[in-house]
Order: structure tokens, then C-alpha cells, then sequence
């Protein structure tokens, strides 16, 4: 198994920043691209190898802007342990309505992009969505 590390750095429309870790075989690029396009944060940087930087990053500004709250979506993976993967600044949109539970029939791309690729830290790869939660500051 081939595992790889991507270190993401996300920006939010306030210029808040962090950082995500993704686990993944062979590579993380369509699982970054998931989270992207449920998120209102963009990435700045992100290393998978070759540093690639986002020279004109464009976050939106949107009821969660802040990089200090994210999506946390957790895996079960085929050895039981669990991976999980954080939405900075998720869009309002992938909640149900109680505004904290991810709806999982809004993230359905991203969790297809982590099935057999995002894997937990002992290396199993992911066959399952748990589900997710908000996290962080409001």
C-alpha cells in the first residue's frame, strides 16, 4: 500500500487559517476537491509532494466563514478504526437543520471520493461513512 499525506492550508474570507491532514492511497486530490466544493474556505497551499500554492484564493463569505469551524466527517474503515476528514468553513448548506449534523445526501461526492482512498492512521482504508458534526467556535 502506497499511503500518502496532504496537508491542506485553508484561508476563510476573514484571513483565518488552517491546516488539515488527509490520509489517503494513492492520492488525496479528488478528496481536497470534495471538501473544496462543500466549503467556503479555499485552499492557500497544499503538499502531496511538490508544494502547489493557489496564488488567487477567492473563500466565500457565508453564515460558517471561519476556518476555526469546521465539518468533522468520520469513516469506518475496514480494520475498524476510524479516519476523519474536516470541512473548513462548511457551507450552511451540507447541515441538516439543526445547523450541527451533516446531512449526508449533501456530501455525497466527497464521500465517495474518501471510499477506498482516505485511510485511517494504521492504513485501512475507509469503506463506510459514520457521519459528521460542526465543530469549533461560532
Amino acid at each position: 500500500m502506497a499511503r500518502v499525506n496532504r496537508s491542506v492550508l485553508w484561508i476563510d474570507a476573514g484571513g483565518l487559517s488552517t491546516i488539515t491532514l488527509l490520509l489517503a492511497n494513492p492520492t488525496a486530490a479528488s478528496i481536497q476537491g470534495a471538501i473544496k466544493d462543500k466549503s467556503n474556505a479555499d485552499y492557500l497551499e497544499y503538499w502531496e509532494g511538490p508544494l502547489t500554492i493557489n496564488s488567487s484564493p477567492a473563500p466565500t463569505s457565508a453564515a460558517y466563514v471561519s476556518v476555526t469551524q469546521s465539518a468533522v466527517l468520520s469513516f469506518l474503515c475496514a480494520d475498524n478504526t476510524i479516519a476523519k476528514i474536516a470541512i473548513p468553513a462548511p457551507q450552511l448548506g451540507i447541515f441538516l437543520s439543526d445547523g450541527q449534523t451533516v446531512d449526508a445526501s449533501q456530501v455525497t461526492v466527497l464521500v465517495a471520493s474518501c471510499i477506498a482512498t482516505l485511510v485511517s492512521n494504521s492504513g485501512s482504508p475507509a469503506v463506510s461513512f459514520l457521519g459528521g458534526v460542526l465543530t469549533g467556535r461560532r
